[in-house]
């Protein structure tokens, strides 16, 4: 938990009934190679302004789909992974949110960290999902997962723990959020969210798949994937089974 206080604001929360059970809207496959976001990073002051195509992000956001298999899902791969068409949607209806993106914390200004998707100059929006602008999304999701790079990285805010963008999903609407303690690898996170939702689809909750994901790639890779690969993934918040 980032502090008490938010452990227990999220036993106490109660979240509106969903007109659409098992609904997902999950975001990837980003073209970054084709995308003007170099020029945008420089102009906000960001120290990474190259950002390279994640080869695996596709294949997660598939096997997200096929877990959840509802018609009421909204896929939002390639030119359609818009900042814009996320924030467009309403947000409140879907109870599992999945980011397959490049992420970047900032040590610094806690409202600076951002998920980064494509940007949309005739909608206003520059592409970097800050960490300001999503804990004013209304969300009533049960489980986000941030499979980016740094997402439960942050300042320290005193009493209130560490200011990540996991933290602000929570602050946001979210019961619980799947989010990285340091840089991840493309491939590895790949076996492991497969596993995650191996296990979520069998009714487990989010703290119990995650746990269960991570013993299912020891046993499958052994020593060949030391903890770096696997270890930096965590879960925040309070959830019961979401599929």
């Amino acid at each position: 938990m980032p502090s008490a206080t938010t452990f227990y604001l999220l036993t106490k929360q109660k979240h509106r009934i969903k007109t659409s059970p098992h609904t997902l809207i999950a975001v990837g496959a980003v073209p970054y190679d084709r995308s003007e976001l170099r020029q945008v990073s420089l102009t906000r002051g960001y120290e990474q302004t190259r950002f390279s195509n994640l080869q695996a992000s596709k294949d997660e956001i598939r096997t997200a789909e096929a877990a959840v298999h509802n018609r009421g899902s909204m896929i939002l791969l390639g030119p359609r992974a818009t900042e814009s068409a996320f924030k467009r949607a309403d947000l409140s209806r879907y109870h599992l949110i999945h980011f397959a993106v490049h992420g970047i914390a900032s040590t610094t200004d806690a409202d600076h960290s951002a998920l980064i998707l494509l940007s949309d100059p005739p909608a206003g929006e520059d592409g970097f999902l800050q960490a300001s602008e999503i804990v004013q999304l209304r969300l009533n999701a049960d489980l986000v997962i941030l499979s980016a790079c740094d997402t439960a990285v942050g300042t320290v805010q005193g009493e209130e723990g560490i200011a990540t963008l996991s933290r602000a999903f929570l602050l946001a609407g979210a019961k619980a959020v799947v989010s990285t303690l340091w840089s991840i690898d493309d491939t590895f996170s790949l076996f492991l969210i497969q596993q995650l939702y191996k296990h979520l689809a069998a009714h487990e909750t989010p703290a119990d798949a995650l746990t269960a994901a991570k013993r299912d790639i020891l046993q499958k890779f052994g020593r060949k994937v030391v903890p770096y690969y696997w270890a930096g993934f965590t879960l925040e918040g309070v959830a019961g089974p979401v599929l």
